[in-house]
């Protein structure tokens, strides 16, 4: 079956797809939608407004910091159990964390939600990106926008969920229920494997030049295929009394039961003559001998002749020793009492600084102190210099530990560096993880502090429209499939303008109108950023340098944000310290903006205006 038949044949694997979709409505709510339980929580324990903001920013660092190691290890993990196995160890964190943050004090919930959701849901991640990418070949893009829209699904109801669920128990115990939604997911957790059946050929493996050269010994590609290998056979066909009855050079003749086939050249064979392309037949090559030849021939086998005569004698030398030995070997204990003191005595004789030990006196020296001090001296030095098997595997996997970090942080770190085009890149990263765990939390705090204060129905219906405008954006997933991505960072250059008009609206607003307007164009932007910033970084940097930098990316642009927010910190407990926060934000997605928008310049002129002045001058 060719490539297109066997993609044909694959299809949308719909239980897939539907299962990829869920769990993106119901993981990624867990950052998308915090600003809401929070809301909630500062209304329930009047705790510090920080401590909210800082909640989904951990989870968005353990995310990043994890995903590249978690992306890296997710085909060894792969197979028929392997993803679904990670997957549910995956969820297992992300349930454990809720319930233990409805038992302990809210000081300490933004740590356990933050590292425990955000290494659970980046395991899962890595494993439905793995499967993503390797089931869909040609609608990756179409896959990856559906899973934005379940994103955006999820923003739109978790809100009004959160609020039920908050209503109907307290803030803590709510944590126990949102574990049991979550749980739920496990069912699509179920459907994350790979077809066996359907494989990609051999030409769109990574090992193309070793399959190539595998293909090239199996019959089937010989039969479409000329060159000077010849075909296996059967030798049980081999007819080795008879030569005339050989019947590996017929492939069927026509016979009685109606079997056709015809005559093909047998392959040659020690005992048959070869012939040539012109039916002369060719004589086997006999060596001649020189003079010198033979006489270095006779120096040798007189070597040899030499050497087996000394070895000979030698083992004849031996035989004869062990015969002695055999024969004057007397057993003691057949000896009378008078020849054993006799061996005793001549033993004394023969060695007189020297008498055997006994067992009684070997007992003693070994039950000694001064012999347990030695020996447990001894003991102690050869585990701190000698270490045993098990100090030498936990030095070992220490060392394969330090190998592995090396070489996912720092020579990807020291590579991008020195990279021009990977500062852009990273600014354009940094603007994706502050709309995620900044703005989209600060929408409902602001909401608190509009005058006339913004209901607690309202303010969730003001989020679904946030997420009602990303799902309007994502409706064309199906024209960005078909786009280039060198098309891309123009998208990116406009979602960058429209969540930087978003920020300083949501600074300035004192109504209800203005926040309204906010959340509308928030949304509008932010579903222009995340589902085209990746497209855009790897046609800026190139596709052979975006594996190397992915990783450095996503770990930079995290402690980044990690900085960002302890400026933010001694910031957001002033007086209006929402709006200037959002203030600060606006200022820092301009400055971004002018930077994609000075290159989306420049890809103008090199690409329209020098074509279009070249093609006119000549």
């Amino acid at each position: 079956m060719d490539f297109n038949g066997q993609q044909e044949s694959a299809g949308w694997r719909w239980s897939l797809l539907i299962s990829a979709i869920f769990l993106n409505i119901c993981l990624p709510s867990l950052v998308l939608s915090y600003g809401v339980l929070w809301v909630h929580s500062l209304s329930s324990f009047e705790g510090p407004i920080w401590l909210g903001l800082i909640t989904p920013s951990i989870f968005m660092v353990t995310y990043n910091l994890t995903q590249c190691w978690f992306r890296e290890a997710a085909d060894s993990w792969g197979g028929s159990v392997g993803y679904r196995v990670m997957a549910t160890i995956g969820l297992l964190l992300v349930v454990s964390a809720l319930l233990i943050c409805a038992y302990i004090p809210y000081e300490l919930q933004s740590i356990v939600y933050g590292i425990f959701c955000g290494l659970g849901f980046s395991l899962i991640s890595a494993q439905m990106d793995a499967i993503i990418f390797e089931t869909y070949d040609s609608h990756v893009v179409a896959v990856r926008g559906l899973c934005y829209c379940g994103q955006a699904i999820g923003l739109s109801i978790f809100p009004h969920i959160l609020t039920a669920l908050i209503d109907t128990y307290s803030y803590s115990l709510s944590h126990i229920v949102i574990a049991g939604i979550m749980l739920q997911s496990l069912v699509a957790i179920m459907y994350l494997n790979i077809d066996e059946n359907i494989r990609r050929p051999a030409s769109f493996s990574r090992y193309k030049d070793l399959s190539q050269s595998y293909m090239v010994y199996r019959n089937e590609v010989m039969e479409s295929t000329y060159g000077t290998e010849l075909q296996l056979h059967n030798l049980n066909d081999k007819s080795w009394k008879s030569p005339s009855d050989d019947q590996l050079h017929k492939v069927g003749e026509i016979c009685d039961d109606g079997y056709v086939s015809e005559t093909v050249t047998p392959p040659p064979s020690p005992e048959e003559k070869r012939r040539n392309i012109f039916g002369v037949d060719i004589l086997p090559q006999i060596p001649e001998e020189s003079e010198e030849e033979s006489e270095e021939q006779y120096t040798k086998d007189t070597n040899n002749m030499r050497r087996l005569s000394v070895a000979i004698k030698r083992l004849s030398t031996l035989g004869d020793n062990i015969d002695g030995c055999i024969t004057n070997q007397v057993r003691r204990d057949s000896q009378p009492e008078d020849s054993n003191k006799s061996f005793v005595e001549f033993l004394e004789v023969k060695y007189e600084t020297v008498t055997p030990i006994t067992d009684i006196r070997t007992e003693r020296l070994l039950n000694s102190f001064s012999f347990r001090c030695q020996s447990a001296y001894l003991n102690a030095r050869r585990k701190i210099w000698l270490p045993s098997y098990k100090m030498y595997r936990i030095r070992r996997r220490f060392t394969y530990l330090m190998y592995s970090v090396i070489d996912t942080f720092v020579k990807p770190l020291t590579r991008s560096l020195t990279c021009g085009k990977f500062y852009p890149a990273l600014l354009l990263s940094f603007s994706r993880l502050s709309l995620l765990s900044i703005s989209l939390v600060l929408l409902p705090m602001l909401a608190s502090e509009v005058e006339p204060k913004i209901s607690v129905l309202e303010m969730n219906f003001l989020m679904s429209l946030h997420g009602f405008t990303w799902l309007c954006f994502l409706i064309c997933t199906p024209w960005l499939a078909q786009t280039p991505k060198r098309n891309y960072k123009y998208i990116v250059v406009l979602g960058l303008l429209i969540s930087t008009a978003s920020a300083f609206l949501l600074a300035a607003d004192n109504n209800h109108d203005s926040y309204s307007i906010g959340c509308i164009v928030a949304g509008f932007g932010f579903g222009a950023v995340t589902s085209c910033w990746e497209g855009a970084i790897q046609d800026y940097v190139g596709a052979r340098k975006w594996p190397k930098l992915h990783s450095a990316l996503e770990t930079i642009s995290a402690f980044m944000l990690a900085v960002f927010l302890l400026a933010l910190v001694f910031l957001i407990d002033v007086e209006k310290g929402l709006k200037l926060v959002m203030f600060i934000l606006g200022i820092i997605f301009a400055v971004i903006t002018m930077v994609w928008f000075a290159i989306a310049c420049v890809a103008i002129y090199f690409t329209k205006v020098r074509t279009i002045s070249l093609l006119s001058n000549s």
